[in-house]
């Protein structure tokens, strides 16, 4: 018995071994470009629900979104089908299939409106939407549209196909100008599972801005934000990273990833 004592006690110390080694080999840079891809992703059609329903019977705001989507409308139930699978000029989108289709619970967004953006195949730029995103109308005025989001089981696919699941609780603000927009603006929160299995929350800690520069462009990048991501691993072990949005000029942007570990990556746009 004397002899097992320290057998059991050597295959106790390995199997820790073990379990603090898979958590060094994770490679962190993994970890901060999959943060930066579930934002940017996150952000590519925020747009869109800031839209009255009315105004997707207008063809030239219609033939100004991007990719050239078939557009559809059911006037009764107030549905909006965006399909990028039957482009409607020659030289339509190559970097977005599906369908996106948005629901209205009114004509015109007002208060205590809602706003149903579901995903029928969608994929940009390689990346594969499912499931839902709900949106709804908190405050209007003139100028300014404020819209709270709720999503419990959105999942995003990478080209390798790799998942991410996501909870949202997000608040986005649109500024209006001859009903146009002119600012976008995005704080709140996200958690979820991520490429690995492992658990993730996000806070933005400073509101993440899209300018008007962006909007024109239709590249919908953060020029100025901050959000901090954390990744929980085995026996509760927490890493931290941190997404910062800049720009020089324009929608010339910048995010730049701190790794917990004190590597930086820079990412454009």
């Amino acid at each position: 018995m004397k002899q097992c004592t320290p057998l059991v006690l050597l295959i106790f110390l390995f199997s820790c071994n073990l379990d603090t080694n898979k958590d060094l080999q994770i490679d962190q840079s993994f970890e901060g470009e999959e943060a930066y891809w579930v934002s940017k992703t996150l952000d590519e059609h925020i747009y869109l629900p800031f839209y009255d329903f009315s105004v997707y019977a207008n063809v030239a705001f219609t033939d100004s979104l991007p990719g050239c989507p078939t557009i559809s409308i059911d006037s009764e139930q107030y549905i909006v089908t965006i399909d990028y699978d039957t482009p409607n000029c020659e030289d339509g989108s190559t970097d977005r299939q599906g369908k996106l289709q948005i629901q209205y619970s009114s004509i015109s967004n007002n208060i205590n409106s809602t706003i149903k953006i579901t995903y029928d195949g969608y994929q940009t730029s390689n990346t594969t939407i499912e499931g839902f995103r709900f949106f709804q109308v908190t405050n209007k005025t003139a100028s300014e549209l404020l819209l709270q989001e709720n999503a419990d089981s959105l999942l995003l696919i990478d080209e390798n196909e790799s998942s991410t699941k996501l909870v949202l609780d997000l608040v986005h603000g649109g500024k209006i100008r001859n009903n146009s927009l002119t600012e976008l603006n995005i704080s709140g929160s996200l958690t979820g599972r991520n490429w690995g299995g492992n658990q993730i929350e996000a806070t933005i800690l400073k509101p993440k801005i899209i300018n008007q520069a962006c909007i024109s462009q239709l590249g919908f990048y953060a020029v100025s934000g901050e959000e901090r991501w954390t990744f929980t691993r085995s026996e509760n072990t927490q890493v931290t990273h941190q997404l910062n949005y800049s720009n020089t000029e324009g929608c010339e942007t910048t995010t730049t990833i701190k790794l917990a570990e004190g590597v930086t990556m820079i990412k454009q746009p």
